[in-house]
């Protein structure tokens, strides 16, 4: 019987995770995980791939109860041995170390309002849940590292397309030494490998969301303004250099959404093109 589509793919990352593991001469694959699809795709990548020895990472920060049952669940049905580090205390004393006792904004303020920046001063406080959203991602960057260092492991980055392009993730947090599904679209593509995967229901049907508390709802869609779904085919068209027009003709969202997604595009263009640096041939120096 043919392979499907989505078949062909799987089999391709899979040689390919199995190619860079053994060039780097690694076998442990250590890669965090949520309740989300993202990382329960590559959990079901992961799976029955020898020689290379996955190790699933649960790490709830102030995380609801039903998101740690979901991951458990998800690592159970692939048979991946998995660690649970619960993290909230120590992101608390740290949050509290940098907000909650006042003296750290108080002399940043001090310091804003010498360089006459007052825009900034009365951003910082709508700024504080973004930022503390990004501690406990870092915070769970760290863990990872930790672990993956012991075990002379390699991190998976469980990242997509569609975040990757509206630079919905956190710089210095959501990072890894491999990513195997950076270049799928979350809502046109990994929908369909994760069901070819056989990803348990209550993971594939998750509202997506980051888990972060930096929204009242949490959902990606909240943040983002569209469905991933609709996400997709807006970025896609942009990358195919269609106007907000043609976009906005061709998938029947809203223009302004449009520009929403486009601004996201490019006020995180940075982000995509890190280490920014100076070459030695700009400094006049010899090579």
């Amino acid at each position: 019987m043919e392979k499907s589509a989505s078949e062909k793919i799987i089999y391709l990352i899979r040689q390919k995770i199995l190619q860079y593991f053994k060039d780097n001469k690694k076998t442990y694959a250590v890669f965090g995980k949520s309740m989300g699809l993202d990382s329960s795709v590559v959990a079901g990548l992961l799976s029955n791939l020898p020689p290379i020895k996955p190790l699933g990472v649960i790490i709830p920060i102030e995380s609801v109860k039903e998101d740690r049952l979901i991951a458990n669940k998800v690592l159970d049905y692939y048979k991946i041995p998995k660690l649970e580090i619960d993290l909230t205390n120590e992101y608390r004393m740290l949050a509290k170390a940098l907000f909650n006792n006042g003296l750290l904004i108080t002399e940043l303020k001090k310091i804003l309002n010498d360089y006459n920046d007052a825009d900034l001063v009365n951003k910082l406080e709508s700024k504080k849940n973004l930022v503390l959203g990004n501690i406990k991602v870092r915070m769970r960057m760290i863990t990872l590292y930790y672990i993956a260092n012991l075990v002379d492991g390699v991190v998976m980055g469980t990242g997509n397309y569609s975040e990757w392009w509206t630079g919905f993730w956190t710089l210095h947090g959501d990072v890894g030494d491999f990513y195997p599904i950076l270049e799928f679209y979350k809502g046109k593509e990994l929908y369909n490998i994760g069901k070819e995967l056989k990803v348990p229901l209550e993971s594939l049907k998750a509202v997506p969301s980051d888990g972060l508390g930096v929204t009242a709802k949490g959902t990606d869609e909240d943040q983002l303004g569209l469905p991933y779904s609709e996400l997709d085919e807006v970025i896609y068209h942009y990358l195919h250099k269609k106007t907000v027009a043609e976009i906005q003709k061709i998938t029947g969202t809203a223009g302004e959404k449009i520009k929403d997604v486009i601004g996201r595009i490019k006020s995180t263009n940075f982000k995509r093109k890190l280490p920014i640096k100076i070459t030695r041939k700009e400094l006049g120096l010899n090579d």
